[in-house]
């Protein structure tokens, strides 16, 4: 039977999501300047909200839904309606002004999208390896 991820995993998995995609954001806004921050104050908030909050809690939940999925196929459809709704959000940010992309398109947020949710499962699963072999070892 799949179980849903503890709250130690949930935890895990959404400061693994935030850290990773905090220093894409700083990497790709701030160093490469493929894209700007609106710099009015409401927008940018906006932006650090769905930077902080809303994009590792929809990573943590989907990664929840994954777990209890029983095929391949549905796994990949949970993972796919996940990037499309943090797509969505994207395209909503940049419709609003909240980011101006200059030497970047939404194209690329999907491929990084799609690699966030392999490489915070990865993580994952490493981290439930470690769990275990430190029970194992003591």
């Amino acid at each position: 039977m799949n179980k849903k991820l503890t709250f130690i995993e949930n935890t895990f998995v959404y400061l693994a999501a935030m850290v990773i995609h905090i220093n894409y954001t700083w990497i790709v806004y701030e160093e490469l300047n493929m894209a700007d921050i609106s710099q009015q104050i409401l927008n940018n908030s906006a932006f650090l909200i769905h930077r902080s909050i809303t994009l590792p809690i929809t990573l943590a939940i989907t990664l929840n839904l994954v777990r209890t999925s029983p095929s391949l196929g549905s796994k990949l459809i949970k993972v796919a309606v996940s990037v499309a709704v943090l797509a969505s959000e994207v395209l909503i940010a940049k419709h609003f002004e909240i980011v101006e992309f200059k030497n970047w398109n939404i194209v690329y947020e999907i491929i990084y999208l799609f690699l966030l949710h392999l490489v915070v499962q990865f993580l994952l699963k490493y981290f439930g390896q470690l769990k275990t072999r430190g029970v194992n070892e003591a």
